[in-house]
């Protein structure tokens, strides 16, 4: 290609660009600048009931509040009327049989723990756990005691509740249900109140009471073949 034809060529390509980029400048200045952010307001999050709780240090004790009957209660999730306001409480160290069929996961991971037991039973035994468990705190007084320590992405909080079985007599409810065969230690722990006994301790206690309703055959083991 000859020489001039080329510089022509190139300077034809040089205007085009030129061209390009001015359009480009002159249509961003022509177009409106963003809209202002609406100012947007930060709720305060309060300790009152229904919202995040400090987590205490030690429990806090509440005596005889008031079992509110629910059908999403189940034996270790409970909700519970405490001086006039409503919270749901889950026990510590032990998850109780599944009532309903709303988590087939965890019913089955159940069924597998006790014996390859059947769905059915597992549900079944898990009605009758929370029954069971309605009839003792609405039939016997009862303390629940928190740290108001959240379960993640939820509005209900772990707790012990410790029930006055027979005259001067109290049990943790975990230990009732264990004594049933209507739960397996598994889940959350948490130092005893006052030191009354230890961790590890506490989960012999519970390991050994477990046995014992297995030999028994007693609650979800009364429906497991052998």
């Amino acid at each position: 290609m000859p020489f001039r034809e080329t510089l022509l060529n190139l300077s034809i390509t040089a205007v085009l660009v030129l061209i390009v980029v001015l359009a480009g400048i002159l249509l961003k200045e022509s177009r409106p600048g963003p809209v202002a952010a609406i100012p947007v307001h930060v709720a305060d999050v309060s300790t009152e009931a229904g919202n995040a709780r400090e987590v205490k240090a030690q429990f806090e004790i509440f005596p005889r509040p008031e079992l509110v009957e629910s059908r999403a209660n189940e034996a270790d999730t409970l909700r519970i009327r405490i001086k006039g306001e409503e919270q749901i409480f889950v026990l510590y160290f032990v998850d109780a049989l599944e009532a309903s069929m709303n988590h087939p996961q965890r019913v089955a991971e159940q069924g597998r723990y006790f014996g390859n037991a059947s769905d059915k039973a597992i549900t079944d035994s898990g009605a009758e756990a929370a029954a069971y468990v309605t009839d003792l705190l609405k039939t016997h007084p009862f303390h629940v005691l928190t740290r108001w320590e959240k379960i993640a992405n939820s509005d209900r909080y772990y707790a012990l509740i410790i029930v006055e079985t027979t005259a001067g007599k109290h049990e943790y409810l975990a230990n009732l249900l264990m004594k049933k065969g209507f739960a397996r230690v598994y889940g959350v722990d948490t130092e005893l109140p006052a030191g009354t006994q230890d961790i590890p301790s506490y989960m012999v206690e519970l390991q050994s009471l477990a046995r014992a309703a297995r030999e028994q055959k007693a609650g979800i083991w009364s429906k497991v073949s052998p």
